[in-house]
């Protein structure tokens, strides 16, 4: 079972109300939905794709002054998404994604500036 946030936390996080996948079932747990969150730090904009209950993260970069894509990360099998930073300042995240011989660690900053650091570990 992947470790995800909590939906307040992300609330927290993002800033922003996500776009739910199935928004039709009021009683479905948000860890089996699927959340997309479009938010801005001034320079760049992003959208930040969640199913907790896959374990995937989808995250899009664009440069806001010209619309010109940075970055794409798609990831199916994140074991774990930590919050490392959640300030008005600073925040980032770290994501793990567990592999039968190695593990890989992605460090995200969203603010001040995008920055994505990716690690293998054998």
């Amino acid at each position: 079972m992947a470790i995800f946030p909590d939906e307040s936390e992300l609330l927290s996080l993002f800033e922003c109300e996500p776009t739910l996948f199935d928004n039709n079932s009021n009683d479905m747990q948000f860890y089996y939905n699927t959340a997309k969150y479009q938010f801005s730090n001034g320079e760049e904009d992003f959208i930040v794709t969640i199913s907790p209950s896959y374990g995937e993260v989808k995250i899009q970069v664009t440069y806001r002054e010209s619309r010109r894509f940075l970055s794409l990360l798609e990831l199916k099998r994140v074991s774990k998404f930590e919050i490392t930073a959640d300030q008005k300042e600073h925040s980032s995240v770290l994501l793990t994604v567990l592999n039968e011989d190695s593990q890989q660690m992605i460090e995200i900053d969203f603010k001040p500036y995008f920055k994505l650091i990716f690690k293998e570990h054998f």
